[in-house]
């Protein structure tokens, strides 16, 4: 679905507030150039759900006990210090729980990723409990006066804006209903999760249904005894709505998949926002978008929205006409039926290959994984000046996990580790995300924590004997959850809790967005490609019909964003009594000119509206595609593959991470303001 596609959708990882060391039993990990780093990251993933249960009660226990030593001395003369305790705290809890959170997504086993979905309810709590307390909540007003450094200021700055938002600026009785709702919500976002993780629905095709479709479902594949059984999920959808010739059974896959998460998950999302209004309302905000953008770049709902819906008018009619295109290649095929939800991806991809000659099977034979994959580490190694290594043997969480660790090019210095664990299996986590496992920060004795961090996806599975076969799409996923990687690992600050991705969530995206622009390069995807076999590059007519795909389908997916985007604005606005089942198909059918399925719920499986951090902040895919554009306009004006450029970007947008503000941070690469121009100008839209 390369030309559906437009950039990546990931959730990025949980980044709690974390900090430097204290004594909870954690050996430091740090490194110096001239260090080799192993396999080992200090984190143990073979954990039973006995082993989870006690280290997080172990671990939220001594938390608290040393939190509640350092309230204890708020009332004498305090300085920043008091504050950076508390970040020492929660830096080393978080670190202690990076496993038993994180197998709740990834872990093969359902008993420990039951027991982690347990611990990551408590070590929300947690965090909950941590922003609002009183005492810390003081800390952060007197280290505000205290700071020494601009990332000391930002630190208390973020502390202070987490206990206003948590309510412990309010009395005693209002902040501990608030910490009772944030609590709740937190339970209901993680149940959410898992019930998604957990649904894996299936449906049953004929020979004649299964005879057409691509051999990289085959792996997705079983027979029952009364016919051949395939997966419905995030890994299967693109090949199958593609490729399956039967209108019927694209019917029943889209529905199976529109089902996933059921009125139980529909209705965890309707309570959590109803919650989430009260939180809102109690912290002297008219709804939780207002509360939610407060803290953000675009700063009030009006001016999300208004964005969303320029985006919308701009490409409606081009929508509309793409539709029309795809309507007359259905008729012409014989079928006068209308086109339908379930024949659009058929249909586009029909087109692709009629009008484009591009056909994902054949563009897949370019690119074996084997080949692909170490080609694209290759070009943000030499962009970037870093250098990945191959560890083996592995110690991760699963045996298909592939582990690397970073260096930086120059001066051999360790930087971090990386996972990949790229194909999906039973219970797992559906989608490709990004999740940031450890920050780095300062140490006590000097040193230098390293990051940790990890890709979370669904490739098609190989066949026996064979690599994993890529489309362009894929690889253009794979391109951007990795610039998430890289702001995960390079990120250089004295504080976790501003390292990194922990910036502000609607520019979270922008860099990676921009780093999309590589997989659209003819000269990059000549140097990536090697079919399988004789090992030749994507022959230069190929690579040209591919490209000319890129803006074939962007009225439909910047609908559909807008689409996305103003549900989950208009969700988190007003009474908070939304049915998130009836705005969504009333959306729908004002803005996606598509007929919507009946009895599916859609809103089941929206996943960054329920702990992915996006919501009332769906709209930063589109927010922060503006900056990627205008950042990716500095590369076009010094050549895309230019390290001097390269180390700019990873200097003055990567290393600073959440030290410093996002607005700051664009200023200093551009060298002026942000720009709208280079985004509508990639859309073929010339301002009036």
């Amino acid at each position: 679905m390369a030309a559906q596609h437009k950039g990546s959708m990931c959730v990025p990882g949980m980044w709690w507030p974390a900090g430097v060391i204290v004594s909870l039993g954690f050996w430091p990990l740090a490194a110096t150039a001239g260090d080799t780093l192993g396999p080992d990251t200090g984190i143990a993933w073979d954990l039973t759900p006995a082993q989870i249960t006690s280290t997080c009660r172990d671990a939220l226990t001594q938390a608290r006990v040393h939190i509640h030593e350092i309230d204890a001395r708020v009332g004498s003369p305090v300085s920043f210090a008091g504050l950076a305790a508390i970040e020492e705290v929660s830096a080393d809890l978080t670190e202690r729980l990076i496993a038993p959170t994180q197998l709740m997504l990834i872990a093969p086993d359902k008993a420990v990723r039951d027991a982690a979905s347990q611990c990551s309810d408590e070590y929300a709590a947690f965090g909950v409990e941590l922003s609002s307390d009183t005492a810390v909540y003081a800390l952060a007003k007197a280290a505000t006066a205290t700071a020494v450094t601009p990332e000391e200021s930002q630190l208390a700055k973020i502390y202070l804006e987490n206990g206003r938002r948590a309510g412990a600026g309010l009395d005693s009785a209002t902040r501990a209903r608030v910490t009772s709702l944030l609590k709740a919500i937190n339970t209901l976002q993680i149940a959410y999760a898992r019930a998604l993780a957990e649904d894996t629905p299936t449906i049953r095709l004929t020979p004649e249904e299964r005879s057409g479709l691509p051999a990289a479902l085959n792996s997705a594949e079983r027979d029952d005894g009364h016919g051949v059984v395939i997966s419905v999920n995030e890994s299967t959808i693109g090949p199958f709505l593609e490729n399956e010739i039967s209108g019927a059974a694209r019917r029943r896959f889209l529905t199976a998949y529109d089902r996933r998460g059921g009125a139980a998950n529909v209705k965890r999302m309707a309570d959590t926002v109803a919650l989430r209004q009260q939180v809102a309302r109690l912290l002297g905000y008219s709804d939780w978008a207002t509360y939610q953008l407060d803290v953000k770049m675009a700063k009030t709902p009006a001016r999300a929205q208004a964005l969303v819906m320029q985006v919308h008018r701009e490409l409606l009619p081009r929508a509309l006409t793409e539709l029309k295109v795809l309507e007359d290649l259905k008729r012409a095929s014989g079928d006068t039926s209308p086109l339908q939800r379930w024949d659009y991806y058929y249909y586009e991809h029909q087109l692709e290959k009629a009008r484009y000659d591009v056909d994902d099977e054949q563009v897949r034979e370019y690119f074996p994984v084997d080949k692909a994959l170490p080609a694209m580490l290759d070009l943000y190694a030499h962009l970037l000046g870093v250098r990945f290594e191959l560890l083996q043997p592995v110690i991760a969480w699963a045996p298909q996990v592939i582990e690397y660790a970073i260096y930086d090019s120059a001066s051999s210095e360790p930087l971090g580790w990386f996972f990949l664990d790229l194909y999906p299996r039973t219970g797992k986590f559906e989608h490709f995300m990004s999740a940031g496992l450890r920050s780095g920060r300062n140490l006590a004795d000097g040193g230098y924590r390293l990051p940790v961090a990890s890709i979370i996806g669904n490739w098609p599975l190989p066949e026996t004997g064979k690599p994993s076969l890529l489309s362009h799409d894929d690889l253009v996923t794979f391109f951007h959850e990795f610039g998430h990687v890289m702001h995960a690992t390079l990120s250089r600050t004295r504080f976790a809790s501003l390292y990194g991705p922990n910036t502000r969530l609607d520019f979270i995206e922008a860099p990676s967005q921009m780093l999309e622009n590589w997989m659209w390069q003819p000269a990059v995807l000549k140097r990536i490609s090697s079919r399988v076999g004789s090992g030749e590059p994507l022959p230069d007519e190929l690579i040209q019909r591919i490209i000319a795909l890129r803006h074939v389908a962007d009225g439909m997916y910047y609908v559909r964003q807008a689409f996305l985007a103003r549900f989950d604005l208009k969700l988190h606005t007003g009474s908070g009594k939304t049915d998130p089942d009836v705005l969504w198909f009333s959306l729908w059918r004002q803005m996606v000119p598509l007929t919507p399925i009946s009895n599916t719920y859609p809103a089941a499986a929206f996943g960054h509206l329920m702990g992915g951090g996006y919501d009332a902040g769906y709209y930063g895919y589109l927010w922060s595609r503006v900056f990627a554009q205008d950042m990716f306009s500095v590369f076009q004006g010094n050549g895309l593959d230019s390290t001097a450029v390269g180390s700019r970007y990873r200097q003055e947008i990567l290393v600073p991470g959440g030290a410093v503000e996002p607005d700051i941070l664009l200023h200093r690469f551009l060298g002026r303001d942000v720009s709208f121009l280079p985004f509508y100008e990639d859309l073929g839209i010339t301002r009036r």
